[in-house]
C-alpha cells in the first residue's frame, strides 16, 4: 500500500518545479533534449545546477529551476510557471540580467559574455501571441558579423499539445504525470528515477519539506490573523466604549437640560406664587390679580388657598 507522500509523488509532473529539480539535477542529457526540442536546433549541455540561488548587488535574491551551460559557453535559464500572469516579460529579462552578473561574477568581460536564453515554461499563454512558443529579443551586440541578438526569452505555452510536431510531444511529456506514458526516453527514463527509483527518496525527502514548509506557513498565517482578529476586537471595543460613553454623556446632557427646565418651572412658579402672596396681602381684588397672573379666577383662590392666602 503505498504512503500518502508516494501518493502524492504519483501525481507529479515535470511541471512541477520541485519534481523538476529532482529529476534534471545534473541531467545534462534530459535538459539538452528539451532545450534542442523548445529551440529547435541541436544544444549540447555540459552542466546543469537546479534551484541555483542568485544574489543581485542589493542583496536580493531569485531561484532559478534550472541553470545550464552548452559546450560553447551559451547559458540557459529554464524556468517553471503554471501561473502565466506570474510569467511576465519584465520578470524574465529579470532574471536574463542576473545570469549576465553570474558570469560577470566569475571574472568574465560584460563584452564577452556569451548568448543567453530564458525559457519559460508556462501553462497558458503567457506571451499572449496565441502561439505555442513565442519568441523576444531582449539585447543585441554587435560583432565581426553584424548586430546578433545575445539574449533572448522563450515562451512555450504547455498547453498546446495537440499535435504531432516534437513542440506538441514535448509539451504532452512535460504535463504527462504517468512516467510510462512518456514519449521521450531520456525524460520518461528521468521521471522513472525520480518516481520509483534511486532519486525517489531524494523526491519523497523534497515532498516532506514542503509539507513542512507549508505547515509553517499557515501557522504563520493563521498566528496572523489571529494577530489581526485581536485587533479588530481590541479596535471594535475601543469603538463600542467610545460610543457608550458618548451616549452616557448625551444622556447626562439631556437629564441636566431636563433638571434645569424644572429648575426654570419651579422658580417661575415660587415667583408667581411669591408675587400672589405678596398681591393677596395688599388686599388687591381677585379680579385684578387674575388678569395680572393670567390665571382664571378660580385658578386664584386655589393657588392663595394653596399658600394659606385668605382672599
Amino acid at each position: 500500500m503505498k504512503t500518502k507522500i508516494e501518493k502524492i509523488l504519483l501525481q507529479m509532473c515535470l511541471m512541477d518545479d520541485t519534481f523538476m529539480t529532482v529529476a534534471m539535477d545534473g541531467n545534462t542529457e534530459a535538459i539538452s533534449h528539451i532545450i534542442s526540442t523548445v529551440l529547435q536546433r541541436k544544444v549540447n549541455i555540459v552542466s546543469v545546477i537546479t534551484q541555483k540561488t542568485v544574489h543581485n548587488t542589493r542583496g536580493k535574491k531569485i531561484v532559478m529551476d534550472v541553470f545550464a551551460m552548452d559546450d560553447h559557453g551559451n547559458v540557459y535559464v529554464i524556468e517553471m510557471e503554471n501561473n502565466p500572469t506570474r510569467a511576465k516579460v519584465p520578470r524574465m529579462q529579470y532574471y536574463s540580467d542576473m545570469v549576465s552578473n553570474i558570469i560577470v561574477q566569475t571574472g568574465t568581460a560584460y563584452s564577452q559574455i556569451k548568448n543567453r536564453t530564458v525559457i519559460c515554461l508556462t501553462r497558458g499563454d503567457a506571451a499572449k501571441t496565441g502561439q505555442p512558443v513565442s519568441r523576444s529579443i531582449t539585447e543585441w551586440k554587435d560583432t565581426d558579423q553584424g548586430t546578433k541578438p545575445y539574449g533572448q526569452i522563450v515562451y512555450v505555452n504547455v498547453r498546446e499539445n495537440r499535435g504531432n510536431d516534437p513542440i506538441s510531444v514535448l509539451c504532452r511529456d512535460l504535463v504527462q504525470k504517468d512516467y510510462r506514458k512518456i514519449t521521450d526516453p531520456i525524460l520518461r527514463e528521468s521521471c522513472r528515477r525520480t518516481k520509483e527509483g534511486d532519486r525517489k527518496e531524494v523526491m519523497c525527502d523534497k515532498i516532506r519539506q514542503l509539507q513542512a514548509e507549508t505547515r509553517k506557513e499557515e501557522r504563520a498565517r493563521a498566528a496572523q490573523r489571529e494577530k489581526m482578529l485581536k485587533k479588530e476586537v481590541a479596535v471594535a471595543k475601543m469603538e463600542a466604549e467610545k460610543a457608550n460613553r458618548i451616549a452616557e454623556e448625551q444622556r447626562k446632557e439631556r437629564e441636566k437640560a431636563k433638571q434645569e427646565v424644572e429648575r426654570a418651572r419651579q422658580d417661575a412658579e415660587q415667583g408667581r406664587n411669591n408675587y400672589l402672596r405678596g398681591m393677596v396681602e395688599a388686599k388687591i381684588p381677585v379680579e385684578s390679580i387674575s388678569s395680572i397672573l393670567h390665571m382664571s379666577v378660580d385658578a386664584v383662590r386655589k393657588q392663595a388657598s394653596l399658600l394659606g392666602c385668605v382672599l
